[in-house]
């Protein structure tokens, strides 16, 4: 539930952004060209349903992203991670001086906001801010893209889309820039060429008085003091936190080759893992979404937290057996053995492998199938040939394994191996299957070679044992 506030409140505000961006690419033609365009692209956000809703995406984005930062217990993150949330946590020092100019004193002192007013506060009274603006578009992007990216990358359609959507990605704000660019260089020029009486002009048609002004530099301190502070406070509230874990003891995950690491107090097994230097995938960044940081579970697993809605969605997605669970999720409150069952480079497309990767112990029946005579078929026939003759002979030795339960385990050549049994613990009921395999078999080669009988120098024939 909360992953999926911060992400759909990230997607509100990433939409609001887009539409900023693209009006801006607006001022390659005119200052006039982006106001009339502004009407039917960030216009719509000044509908007070949706204002509403941008703000309360503002709101919860930011404090469910900044208590998820105070929560973790590692920061051992990859760069991507990291660049995310420094970018993230830049981002209301940035852009207040901003929402204050353009908004709040809006409001609250019924001055208006063209863009050639903004404009020339930008380009002409304070070029430093103007700067610093063109930088906040870059950072309020690159953090929504990221963010975007992170989404995405667990998507199967995802890699056939990825260079189309990194091409826009970096041409949406290249545009907005060079409008940006473009407009302010207008509006300097028509500066020069009007003077004061073009400058004041504009001030009097927003409604610029004084209060508006002392207002804006009365409260400018105390918001730089503000955004600093909560950009700080996730580490700070961090630090206390580990300090009052230190006294306490946490539980242990025992590794395969004997291994045991402390878990801190409130940790998921990730964090744990990471911070004791043992790299694990999460493609996702540890939102239960991509299912690349599976562990097999033993003992301890049944004093574990049952599976979120979340995490169960996962581990359903790929057929998970009893006893995965992915790392990012689970908390452990006691001693707990796992097992890593992925690389630590495994992609978002091993993620959505099948969860029997784990692995076990069982009783299996298992089948050889070698095709006679392969060798005198291969010198009477040509490479093409051979090759189409073996296709369709795997291909209907693997729908007769299908058919009766079995799974074909590899090929080798001219034969294959199977398994029954793979999926049950009935050795009755594998070995009778295996049987009905064979019977289906020795059925489906009698009428392959019906089928085939222009093509054979002679029936094949297969041995099964």
């Amino acid at each position: 539930m909360i992953q999926n506030l911060r992400l759909y409140s990230g997607l509100t505000m990433f939409a609001y952004v887009l539409t900023h961006l693209l009006n801006h690419a607006a001022g390659i033609i005119s200052p006039e060209f982006m106001e009339t365009a502004s009407a039917f692209s960030t216009g719509i956000w000044k509908f007070p349903p949706l204002e509403i809703l941008l703000l309360v995406s503002l709101v919860t984005h930011f404090i469910l992203a900044t208590g998820r930062l105070t929560g973790r217990r590692s920061l051992r993150l990859r760069k991507s991670e990291w660049a995310q949330m420094i970018l993230g946590l830049c981002i209301p020092f940035l852009l207040f001086r901003h929402i204050i100019a353009t908004r709040i004193i809006d409001l609250g002192f019924d001055v208006e906001s063209p863009y050639e007013r903004v404009l020339l506060d930008l380009a002409v009274f304070l070029p430093s801010q103007g700067i610093l603006q063109a930088i906040t578009v870059i950072v309020v992007w690159t953090h929504g893209c990221i963010g975007i990216h992170f989404w995405l990358r667990v998507k199967p359609f995802y890699p056939k889309w990825r260079n189309l959507l990194g091409t826009l990605a970096i041409l949406i704000p290249t545009l907005s820039l060079a409008g940006y660019g473009a407009a302010a260089a207008e509006i300097m020029r028509r500066v020069e060429e009007g003077g004061r009486k073009y400058v004041f002009g504009v001030l009097e048609a927003a409604n610029v008085n004084d209060a508006a002004i002392a207002f804006y530099e009365k409260i400018l301190i105390p918001c730089i003091i503000l955004t600093i502070a909560l950009a700080v406070a996730p580490f700070v509230v961090r630090q206390v936190r580990q300090t009052i874990d230190r006294v306490k003891r946490g539980p242990i995950l025992n590794l395969p080759n004997g291994r045991t690491i402390r878990v801190p107090p409130g940790a998921t097994a990730l964090e744990a893992l990471r911070d004791a230097g043992i790299a694990m995938a999460s493609v996702c960044g540890g939102h239960g979404r991509c299912t690349t940081c599976r562990l097999h579970c033993g003992s301890g697993l049944d004093q574990l937290a049952q599976p979120g809605q979340i995490e169960a969605a996962a581990l359903k997605s790929i057929q998970a057996p009893h006893g995965m669970r992915l790392a990012c999720q689970i908390r452990p409150q006691n001693d707990l053995a796992v097992v890593p069952l992925m690389a630590p480079n495994a992609s978002a497309r091993d993620g959505r492998r099948p969860g029997g990767l784990s692995g076990s112990e069982r009783q299996v029946v298992s089948m050889f199938i070698d095709l006679r005579d392969s060798t005198r078929l291969g010198e009477m026939k040509m490479p093409y040939d051979v090759l189409f003759i073996l296709n369709q002979f795997f291909a209907e030795m693997t729908e007769a394994l299908r058919s009766t339960g079995g799974y074909y385990a590899q090929f080798t050549g001219d034969g294959l191996m199977a398994l029954y049994g793979h999926e049950s613990d009935d050795t009755e009921r594998m070995i009778l299957n295996a049987f009905e395999g064979a019977a289906e078999m020795l059925r489906r080669i009698e009428g392959l070679n019906d089928h085939l009988k222009s093509e054979l120098p002679h029936a094949l024939r297969i041995g099964i044992g």
